[in-house]
């Protein structure tokens, strides 16, 4: 960490614990420059980082000031979807919403991509280009069952900061995601089983519920404790429901607030019930904290 990230980050702890109130100048650049013994442009750029963050606004000529404590949005209603298992119908609109992503006359708001020519990629495409050039044979052979053993590692390392102690032995590489959820389903379901899912939930687990003969039971979105096991409950108390999909981070405005306290119930209805979660983490990196403020599931399950 830089001074003026360990000056941002000493600046932002203060004002989260009331020392600095909303409304309250801040020292000036020059005055925190002597009390840390840092230089102006480390406070500067410090206080730019406050500002990008929006927790502090500048004045003209007046400084630097705590900024406005925000009101949250409301809580949308709870939704109410059917109580009963259902067929996955409709299909068809979903591949014609998916063809349409072919036609450039239409700007596909239902998925975001990277913008593959920003200059920020280049050291990627250069350090693919060197392997390339240097290790082919490794490139185009086949790795082992599980995957290629250096990549299994650096996930597994990547995995304890979400509170999951792993090996490398105990992770498989898929082809993609969609592969990985669809060998998980295989594992624990049978055609005609229950797997619990969320409303809203992702088109391609439907797809693959569809394709295996899992039926689906929907459920709204969790955002509290004291709600979180609510919705499953009396499914998983009849025995006939198997598995919980569920993708609890960055997909959307309500998972970004999934945290333990709202994740420990569910994990100890599931548990208490024999139901098998499959933890969808493809978004986790996308929000913005670190270390990560939601522990996988898999990190504070004590039944792995």
């Amino acid at each position: 960490m830089t001074r003026y990230q360990h000056l941002a980050s000493l600046l932002a702890e203060r004002i989260e614990q009331g020392l600095y109130r909303h409304g309250e100048k801040l020292p000036s650049v020059r005055s925190l420059s002597q009390e840390h013994g840092v230089s102006i442009s480390t406070v500067q750029q410090a206080y730019q980082t406050l500002e990008q963050q929006q927790m502090i606004v500048p004045q003209p000529r007046s400084g630097y000031f705590v900024a406005p404590r925000k009101a949250q949005p409301p809580v949308p209603p709870m939704s109410r979807p059917v109580q009963r298992p259902v067929e996955i119908t409709q299909w068809d609109q979903v591949l014609t919403m998916l063809d349409a992503r072919n036609d450039k006359s239409i700007i596909p708001f239902g998925g975001g991509s990277p913008d593959v020519t920003q200059p920020s990629l280049k050291p990627i495409w250069r350090e693919l280009s060197r392997v390339i050039q240097h290790n082919l044979s490794e490139v185009l052979n086949y790795d082992e069952l599980a995957g290629r053993r250096e990549l299994r590692e650096q996930i597994a390392r990547l995995m304890l900061d979400g509170g999951s102690v792993l090996t490398a032995d105990d992770l498989i590489i898929t082809s993609g995601c969609h592969s990985a959820l669809s060998l998980a389903l295989l594992s624990v379901c049978q055609p005609g089983d229950i797997v619990a899912v969320e409303s809203p939930s992702y088109y391609g687990t439907m797809q693959l519920l569809r394709v295996w003969g899992s039926r689906p039971s929907r459920s709204p979105p969790i955002r509290t404790a004291g709600s979180a096991s609510k919705p499953w409950s009396w499914r998983w108390s009849s025995g006939r429901s198997r598995a919980l999909s569920w993708c609890r981070t960055a997909i959307t405005r309500r998972a970004l607030s999934c945290l333990t306290p709202a994740s420990a119930p569910v994990l100890t209805l599931a548990q208490r019930h024999d139901i098998v979660i499959f933890e969808d983490d493809i978004y986790g990196e996308l929000a913005t904290d670190y270390p990560r403020r939601a522990p996988f599931i898999h990190g504070i399950s004590t039944a792995g």
